[in-house]
C-alpha cells in the first residue's frame, strides 16, 4: 500500500490564510507538475470549491487536461510556444496562452483570424530570468506587438522573479522596477491591460508592495516554501505505506548498498516498500550555479554534517530512523526492539512535488 495523504482541513487552512493576505488582489493558482504533487484534477477542483477560479499550468498537456474537465475556471498556460500546431491546440481549447516572443505573437494572431476567434493571451516580459519573454528593454517592440495583434485580447502582462527566495532583495527589486517601467511605458502610450502580475509564492510572502493586480501562488498552498513561514502555513503531504518484513539483526550487521550503515546493537529492522523511485528523499538542494550559491551550499553542508538530517518514519506515535542507503523501491527502518508487527502503517513527511504520480492521492 502506497498513498499520499492530503489533509483537506490543512489545505483549506492554507488557502484561507493566502486569501486573507492577498486581500482584493486576484490569486492565480499555479498547479503545474501534477498540481505540485497534489494531483492535477483533484487539486483544481478543491481550489475552485474554495473560490479560486484562476488556474495556471506550465505545459500544454496539463492545460488541455484541465480544459477537458469543463471547470468553472480560467486556464492559463505559462508555456510560451511558437510551434503552430501547439498554438492551434491551445486556441481550439480556448486556453489563455502565454506569448513570449514576437514570432509567437504573429502566429497566434494569424491563426485567430483564420479561425475567426478572439485569442486570449498574457504577454510575458523577461526582466532578468532569461527564459520566456520579450526583453523589458525592448519597450517599443512590446508596444508594436500589442498594436499589431488585432486578433488577440491581452488579458494580462507578467514576469517571473528569479531570486525572490533569497534575503538579499537587490535583484528582485531591480526586476520589479523593470516590470513597472514596462507598465508605465504602455500606460503612457494609452495601452490599458486588465492585469499585471509578477509576484510568486516567495515574493507574495516577503513583498506585499509587489502584488499589483494578481499574484501567482503555487508552493505556498502546500506550506513548503523557500522563505520564512511568516503567516503560519501548514505543511501538506504525508506518504503512507506498511511494513512488509521485519528482520532480527545482530550488532555489527551492515544494511543496504555500500554497507553504509552498521548496527551498534541488536535491533529489529523493518522493511518498507518505498524508495527513491516513489520520490522518497528526492530533492534539488544542489541545483546551484553562482559562486555565492556554492558558498551557501558549502556552509549548509557543514551545518548538515553536524546535524541529524536522517529521514524518520512515524509508527504508532513514535519516530524511527531510516538506516542505510535508500533503495529504488525499499527503505530499512531501525525499530529497535519495540513491539511492532508486519502490516503496521507507517507515515513519512514528504514534499508532494517529488512523489511519483503513480502513487494514489487521498484527500482526507
Amino acid at each position: 500500500m502506497k498513498v499520499l495523504e492530503i489533509s483537506k482541513i490543512d489545505l483549506e487552512f492554507n488557502i484561507n490564510l493566502i486569501k486573507k493576505r492577498a486581500g482584493n488582489t486576484k490569486i492565480i493558482a499555479v498547479i503545474k507538475g501534477n498540481g505540485y504533487g497534489l494531483g492535477l484534477q483533484e487539486f483544481a477542483k478543491f481550489l475552485i470549491q474554495h473560490g479560486i477560479k484562476d488556474l495556471a499550468v506550465s505545459s500544454i498537456e496539463e492545460a488541455v487536461e484541465l480544459k477537458q474537465m469543463k471547470l468553472d475556471a480560467t486556464i492559463l498556460c505559462l508555456e510560451s510556444t511558437s510551434i503552430e500546431n501547439e498554438i492551434e491546440e491551445l486556441l481550439d481549447n480556448d486556453i489563455v496562452m502565454t506569448i513570449g516572443n514576437l514570432e509567437s505573437a504573429k502566429i497566434v494572431n494569424k491563426l485567430a483570424k483564420e479561425k475567426n476567434k478572439k485569442a486570449h493571451v498574457h504577454l510575458k516580459i523577461d526582466t532578468g530570468f532569461s527564459r520566456y519573454g520579450i526583453l523589458y528593454s525592448d519597450k517599443q517592440k512590446i508596444l508594436e506587438t500589442i498594436k499589431e495583434c488585432t486578433g488577440v485580447f491581452i488579458d494580462g502582462i507578467y514576469s517571473h522573479f528569479s531570486y525572490a527566495y533569497f534575503k538579499k532583495d537587490d535583484f528582485t527589486e531591480l526586476q520589479f522596477s523593470r516590470f513597472v517601467g514596462v507598465k508605465n511605458f504602455l500606460e503612457a502610450n494609452d495601452i490599458t491591460i486588465p492585469m499585471y502580475h509578477i509576484a510568486n509564492s516567495s515574493a507574495f510572502l516577503r513583498h506585499d508592495d509587489m502584488f499589483l493586480d494578481a499574484v501567482r501562488i503555487g508552493s505556498a498552498f502546500l506550506g513548503r516554501i523557500s522563505v520564512e513561514n511568516t503567516i503560519g502555513l501548514k505543511k501538506i503531504g504525508i506518504l503512507k505505506s506498511r511494513i512488509v518484513e521485519i528482520k532480527k539483526m545482530k550488532k555489527g550487521s551492515t544494511i543496504g548498498y555500500g554497507n553504509s550503515y552498521k548496527l551498534k546493537e541488536d535491533s529489529n529492522i523493518a522493511i518498507i516498500p518505498l524508495g527513491y523511485a516513489d520520490g522518497v528523499n528526492v530533492g534539488n538542494k544542489n541545483d546551484t550555479f553562482k559562486f555565492i550559491d556554492k558558498v551557501r551550499l558549502l556552509k549548509n553542508s557543514l551545518v548538515y554534517f553536524f546535524k541529524d538530517d536522517r529521514i524518520y518514519v512515524h509508527i504508532k506515535n513514535n519516530i524511527y530512523p531510516v538506516v542505510g542507503k535508500i533503495g529504488m523501491n525499499h527503505i530499512a527502518v531501525n525499530i529497535k526492539n519495540d513491539e511492532i508487527d508486519i502490516g503496521e502503517e507507517i507515515k513519512i513527511d514528504v514534499s508532494p512535488i517529488f512523489i511519483s504520480s503513480k502513487i494514489r492521492r487521498e484527500y482526507n
